[in-house]
């Protein structure tokens, strides 16, 4: 019974220090738009006009609202920058999937298609195929990751 105890005792420790550890990334739209953070830091913080945080929903980023769970950080330009920039919808189509495929930003899911993100962020993008034994889609998925 000692030993049970003492395997539980480690096994959540374990758990508990990995959960600990989990990176949580917040998105950064720049100019309404959906940057990595690669980009980001190529921005001269001189050409940067205003910058607001958002922890949860909020009627000035409603089209975001899906974003805000691990954190949303909106900069706004002095000047506009030009970025190559694409919806979700056409995201979808350059990687030739459907519309009703589903979108995925740092494993969370986009639901509004008209939102834009830069263009560089396709070339991270994995494509993962329905497969019920290892997630429950019945279309493809497109998953991004902004780090």
């Amino acid at each position: 019974m000692k030993n049970l105890i003492l395997t539980f005792a480690v096994f959540f420790c374990v758990q508990f220090s990995l959960a600990q550890k989990s990176e949580v990334n917040p998105i950064y739209i720049v100019d309404n738009v959906i940057v990595s953070n690669v980009l980001l830091h190529s921005f001269d913080p001189k050409d940067i006009e205003s910058v607001q945080v958002y922890k949860s929903p909020s009627s000035q980023i409603q089209q975001y609202d899906d974003l805000v769970k691990n954190g949303l950080i909106n900069i706004n330009m002095k000047k506009p920058l030009n970025l190559n920039k694409v919806s979700i919808s056409e995201a979808k189509k350059k990687l030739n999937l459907t519309s009703e495929s589903r979108f995925f930003l740092n494993d969370i899911e986009v639901h509004n298609d008209s939102i834009l993100i830069a263009e560089d962020l396709l070339t991270r993008a994995r494509i993962l195929q329905p497969d019920k034994k290892y997630n429950n889609y019945k279309v493809p998925a497109i998953s991004v990751d902004t780090n």
